[in-house]
C-alpha cells in the first residue's frame, strides 16, 4: 500500500500576519502575551494560530497550562519566519533609501581579520567614487560566509582558508601573517621566535568555534597528533588580547591586530618558527549571483587590490 501524500502547501494562504503572531508567541511562550504584543484580541491571535496550522497541514505549538512551546515543525516555520521579517526589514530599508537617492545595496559579510584590517578602508575607498551605493556589511566566522553566500543571503564574502564550494568563485583579496601573542614575561626577552610545536603545548585563547585561525590551529595539531590546550574561547580581537594581558595564555593573530594591541597592552610578539605564517585572504560570491552592476564592481574592486 503506497503512503499517502501529504497536499502540498499553498504559500499564498500562509499570511503575514499569522507569521508575526507565531513570532510573538514563540518569543514570550504564551499566545496571550503574543497577541498583546501584536494588538490582537488573544481570541483572533488564537484562531489565527489554528488557521495556520491547518494550512501548513502541521502542529506548531504544544499547548499547555503554563503557555505554549513549539514543535520541531514549529521551529521550522519560526526560522522561516524570521528570515522573511528580515528581508522585509530590508526591503523598507532599501525603499527609503530609494527614495533618498540611494540607487543600491550590497550585503558584504565578512571574517572579523578582514573587518579589523584592510576591508574598511577598502569599502571606504569603493563608496567614495560610487556615492549612491549602501553597503551592509556583517561579521561571521569563514566557515559561516561559504555557506550564507551559497545560500544567497549576501552578494560578497571575505574570509580565510580555501574556498571548498563548488557553487561560489573566489579571487584573492590580499594577504597577512599571523603571530603569536602572549604576555611580556612568558619568554626570555632575546626570544623572537616560538616553533609550531612548542605553540601546540602553551594554553591557548582562541577565538570561537569556527573561526579561521582556530581551525587552522585545528589542523596544525591534527596533522602532529596533538590536542589543543584551549584554556579560553572569546570573541573579538579585544577580548583576547585582554585575556592574554591577564595571564591566562597565548594567541595567535594577524601581524596588524597583534601590533595594536600589544602597544596598548604592553604585549610581546614573536614569529611563528618552522610553518607558513602567511595566509590567503579571499574574496567569493555565488556562481550565477548578484547581477547588480554594483555588487560586481565591489568584487573587482575588491579583487584588484593585490595587483593595484
Amino acid at each position: 500500500m503506497s503512503a499517502t501524500k501529504r497536499p502540498l502547501i499553498n504559500a499564498h494562504r500562509v499570511d503575514l500576519t499569522s507569521l508575526r503572531i507565531l513570532l510573538a508567541v514563540a518569543q514570550t511562550g504564551s499566545i496571550t502575551q503574543g497577541a498583546e504584543q501584536c494588538h490582537l484580541a488573544l481570541g483572533a491571535a488564537s484562531t489565527r494560530m489554528k488557521e495556520l496550522e491547518q494550512r501548513l497541514g502541521v502542529e506548531l505549538l504544544e499547548r499547555h497550562a503554563r503557555g505554549v512551546r513549539l514543535t520541531e515543525a514549529g521551529q521550522l516555520v519560526l526560522d522561516r519566519a524570521r528570515a522573511i521579517e528580515r528581508e522585509l526589514g530590508r526591503l523598507q530599508v532599501e525603499l527609503e533609501d530609494h527614495q533618498q537617492g540611494v540607487t543600491g545595496h550590497i550585503r558584504v559579510i565578512a571574517n572579523v581579520s578582514s573587518i579589523a584590517t584592510v576591508l574598511p578602508n577598502d569599502l571606504t575607498a569603493f563608496l567614495q567614487s560610487h556615492p549612491g551605493i549602501r553597503i551592509d556589511l556583517s561579521e561571521y566566522t569563514s566557515r559561516e560566509i561559504q555557506r550564507m553566500l551559497a545560500d544567497g543571503q549576501a552578494d560578497i564574502g571575505v574570509l580565510a582558508g580555501p574556498v571548498t564550494r563548488e557553487d561560489l568563485e573566489s579571487a584573492a583579496y590580499y594577504k597577512d601573517r599571523l603571530v603569536i601573542m602572549l604576555p611580556r614575561d612568558a619568554v626570555p626577552a632575546h626570544q623572537k621566535k616560538m616553533n609550531i610545536d612548542q605553540l601546540l603545548t602553551q594554553d591557548l585563547i582562541l577565538s570561537q568555534e569556527g573561526g579561521s585561525i582556530s581551525e587552522w590551529l585545528a589542523d596544525l595539531a591534527r596533522l602532529k597528533g596533538q590536542l589543543l590546550h584551549v584554556r579560553v574561547r572569546a570573541k573579538g580581537f579585544d577580548a583576547l588580547s585582554q585575556l592574554v594581558a591577564a595571564g591566562l595564555g597565548v594567541t595567535v593573530l594577524p601581524e596588524i591586530v597583534a601590533k595594536r594591541f600589544a602597544k596598548l597592552l604592553d604585549l610581546r610578539i614573536l614569529g611563528l618558527e618552522g610553518i607558513q605564517d602567511q595566509r590567503l585572504i579571499a574574496v567569493s560570491r555565488r556562481l550565477g549571483g548578484s547581477a547588480q552592476p554594483a555588487a560586481q564592481d565591489l568584487f573587482a574592486h575588491l579583487a584588484g587590490r593585490l595587483q593595484g
